[in-house]
């Protein structure tokens, strides 16, 4: 390979990754518009709740898949966390009764996943007497 060529090719290689990096600016610019300030605004005046970690959940869904998963919930008050601290096990048994009685197709998609948390709001709150208020899946595997 002549000297010539080297140099056509390395500034190919040059000009293709330029394009690459401004196309992908231009669409995080352009495409992909961050909300607007007041929108942003009303989700921070949104008051959260105090979050309580329930534990990390490895559990086998019917069909031969499992699934793990680290699930927080958000409660009313402190009071309440106080509350639910002591009624730990209780709030673990109805998780692994609700994890345990999905398939996998019950847990792959967001639209699933979201009807998972509103069922996993609605056990925990028959031991919590209504004071969660949100399920976050601080992480989520299946296989």
């Amino acid at each position: 390979m002549n000297r010539k060529s080297l140099i056509f090719m390395i500034l190919a290689l040059l000009l293709g990754v330029g394009l690459g990096v401004a196309g992908t600016i231009g669409v995080q610019k352009y495409l992909l518009k961050a909300p607007d300030q007041s929108t942003a605004t009303a989700s921070v005046q949104k008051k959260a709740g105090v979050l309580l970690p329930i534990g990390e959940f490895t559990v086998n869904l019917q069909g031969g898949a499992f699934l793990k998963t680290t699930i927080t919930v958000e409660v009313t008050d402190v009071k309440a966390e106080e509350h639910l601290k002591e009624k730990d096990a209780f709030l673990k048994d109805r998780v692994n009764s609700v994890l345990s009685n999905k398939s996998l197709a019950d847990v792959q998609t967001m639209d699933k996943r979201e009807k998972l948390r509103e069922e996993l709001i609605s056990k925990l709150n028959e031991v919590a007497e209504n004071k969660v208020t949100d399920v976050l899946f601080v992480s989520f595997v299946y296989q």
